[in-house]
C-alpha cells in the first residue's frame, strides 16, 4: 500500500510540475497570433508581427511624460516608421489622418505633419519646451533590445523616437496595444 501511495504522490508531483511548465507563455508565444489591421481606401490588410519586423525600421531614443507627470524612459526603441506604413496604405496627402486604435479602446489621431514627425510638443529633461525637434513616429515592436512586453504596450505600440538623447514627448501619443490603423 505504501508503494502505491508513493507512486500516486510522485505522479501528482510530476503532473503539477509539467503542467506548470506548460502555462509559462513567453512573449514570443503570446504574440504569434498578433494581427494589425490596416484600413484604407475601402481595403483592409492584415500584418503580423513578423511582417512588421521585416519592413524597414528606425532605432532611436524614446522618453515620455504622462498626463499626470510620470516619466517613462529614457529607452531605446525600434520599429517601423509611419512613413513606411502609409506606403502600404497607398500613400497619403496633406488632408490625410491616421487613426490608431489600441485593443483597450484608446484612440489617437495623427495628421499629415505628425506622421512625418513634425508639430510634436517636446521637452528637455528640465521640462523646458523645445522647438523643432526631429521626431520619428514608429510602430515600435522592440524596447531596449527586447520584444516589448504586454505591460509596456506590446507587442506593438505607437512611439515617438528621436536620434537625440533626453528629448521628452507627451505620453498621450504613445498608444499601447495597437490593433488597427485607419487612413482617413
Amino acid at each position: 500500500m505504501r508503494h502505491i501511495s508513493f507512486l500516486i504522490v510522485v505522479s501528482l508531483f510530476l503532473s503539477v510540475l509539467l503542467s506548470a511548465g506548460c502555462t509559462d507563455i513567453s512573449n514570443s508565444d503570446r504574440y504569434n497570433d498578433y494581427n494589425l489591421t490596416l484600413s484604407y481606401d475601402g481595403n483592409e490588410k492584415n500584418l503580423t508581427l513578423s511582417d512588421l519586423e521585416n519592413l524597414p525600421s528606425f532605432a532611436g531614443n524614446g522618453y515620455l511624460i504622462s498626463t499626470v507627470g510620470i516619466r517613462y524612459g529614457p529607452l531605446m526603441g525600434r520599429g517601423v516608421p509611419l512613413t513606411e506604413v502609409v506606403k502600404i496604405m497607398n500613400g497619403i496627402n496633406e488632408s490625410s489622418r491616421l487613426y490608431f486604435y489600441g485593443s483597450d479602446g484608446y484612440l489617437w489621431v495623427l495628421d499629415y505633419d505628425q506622421i512625418h514627425g513634425k508639430e510634436f510638443i517636446t521637452f528637455d529633461e528640465n521640462l523646458t519646451e523645445l522647438k523643432d525637434q526631429n521626431i520619428t513616429p514608429v510602430l515600435m515592436y522592440e524596447q531596449d533590445g527586447k520584444q516589448i512586453t504586454e505591460e509596456d504596450g506590446g507587442p506593438v505600440r505607437l512611439a515617438l523616437l528621436t536620434e537625440k538623447n533626453g528629448i521628452i514627448t507627451e505620453g498621450s501619443g504613445w498608444v499601447k496595444w495597437i490593433s488597427r490603423i485607419e487612413l482617413h
